[in-house]
């Protein structure tokens, strides 16, 4: 029989990362945002970013058992570069987001709110750090327990459930109606995700795809 992690640890290390998250959006993320600006601010945010997620997965991988683990540490970090269904995925994904924006913007137009220091933290630093994480650990010992889809789908859900720090300290507040738009759509992202990893059993499918979409949808709109 497998060895797996328990139910009830999965579920405190989430919500211990959960309300560390949370913590770290109130009293170091936001006030960077109010005190800071340009690229200082970016590489703060960067940094915290870095330390919190890949410092939170390691630890959480650090202390997984031997066995535990569908793909183990360090297979995970493999490129898949014969994962055929990960270029379609990618290239499928442009198709819709460039489709997208040329039906509600009419044409590719630069959003005006976009800053160039948002290639680093959307394009490099959100996409290593969550597909660590999230599919890395959480995924990759649900694995363990249960199907593909059940797995797939709790850890989706969590993933957006950590979104909620973010949008709990954005200014202005966003709508109930944004709020619900926003969770479905980063649980859908997160299965996408989940399911390019738990295929290739590598991080990088989902960490490009990941990569793409973060940057064109803040690129574009």
């Amino acid at each position: 029989m497998a060895k797996m992690i328990s139910k009830r640890r999965l579920m405190l290390q989430f919500l211990a990362f959960w309300i560390t998250w949370l913590v770290v959006q109130i009293f170091l993320n936001t006030p960077i945002e109010h005190h800071l600006a340009g690229w200082w601010q970016e590489l703060a945010l960067d940094a915290i970013k870095l330390l919190v997620w890949l410092g939170g997965g390691w630890v959480f991988l650090h202390h997984a058992q031997p066995g535990t683990l569908t793909v183990s540490r360090k297979a995970q970090w493999r490129p898949a570069w014969h994962f055929t269904l990960g270029y379609w995925v990618w290239g499928v994904l442009v198709i819709y987001l460039v489709a997208q924006f040329l039906v509600i913007h009419h044409g590719l137009h630069l959003s005006r709110g976009f800053l160039p220091q948002y290639w680093g933290r959307y394009f490099l630093v959100v996409g290593i750090t969550e597909e660590f994480v999230f599919r890395g650990y959480f995924l990759n010992a649900l694995l363990q327990r249960t199907t593909l889809t059940k797995a797939n789908t709790i850890q989706a859900i969590a993933f957006a459930a950590m979104h909620i720090p973010r949008y709990l300290t954005t200014i202005p507040p966003m709508s109930p109606l944004v709020w619900l738009s926003n969770l479905v759509s980063v649980a859908l992202l997160g299965a996408l995700f989940g399911w390019l990893y738990a295929k290739s059993h590598s991080l990088w499918p989902g960490i490009i795809v990941h990569m793409t979409w973060d940057i064109l949808v803040t690129l574009f709109t």
